[in-house]
Parts: structure tokens; C-alpha cells; sequence
């Protein structure tokens, strides 16, 4: 499997999550939210499952985590898409 075909999974996986898919979201309308205010619009969810779903969101180039003092603020990162559009596009992998 070539790096290519690594990022297309990480992508797919990253998104194939509901939770991951409305925080991506949520970045996209709200750049610069904190782990803390993610987490306080999902009743269900721990600041830490937050964080777990942010890291796998980063890990597939979807999401991008800055300091800010002592928070952390996390941007939508709209070129993460680009492995799948090129997947899209051309109808495959190889």
C-alpha cells in the first residue's frame, strides 16, 4: 500500500464517524474552537473522547490543533479532502 492509498483510508475512516463528521463540520462553520467548547455541545461526550476524536481527524490530515495560551483551538483543514476528491475523480486508487 503506497502513501497514497494510506492517507485515502485514514481519510475515510476519520469521516466515517458521525461524531468525527459534525466536529469536522462544526470547524468548518467555527474556526478555532477549544476541545472545551466541542465537548460541551455533545451531551454525551468527555472533553477526552473529544480529544481521541480530534486526533483521529489529525492523524488524517483533516484537522489542524494550535496553542493558544493555554488552550488549544482546532481548524478545519479543507486540502485534507484532497485525497479523496482525487479518488473521486479518477475512480480509483491506482
Amino acid at each position: 500500500m503506497d502513501d497514497r492509498e494510506k492517507q485515502l483510508d485514514r481519510a475515510f475512516h476519520a469521516l466515517s464517524d458521525p461524531t468525527r463528521r459534525s466536529i469536522w463540520d462544526e470547524l468548518g462553520r467555527e474556526p478555532g474552537l477549544t476541545t472545551a467548547q466541542l465537548a460541551s455541545r455533545r451531551k454525551r461526550l468527555t472533553r477526552w473522547s473529544v480529544m481521541k476524536h480530534l486526533a483521529v481527524l489529525r492523524d488524517a490530515g483533516l484537522v489542524e490543533t494550535l496553542p493558544d495560551g493555554r488552550r488549544r483551538r482546532h481548524y478545519q483543514v479543507e486540502r485534507g479532502l484532497q485525497p479523496l476528491r482525487d479518488w473521486l475523480t479518477a475512480g480509483s486508487v491506482r
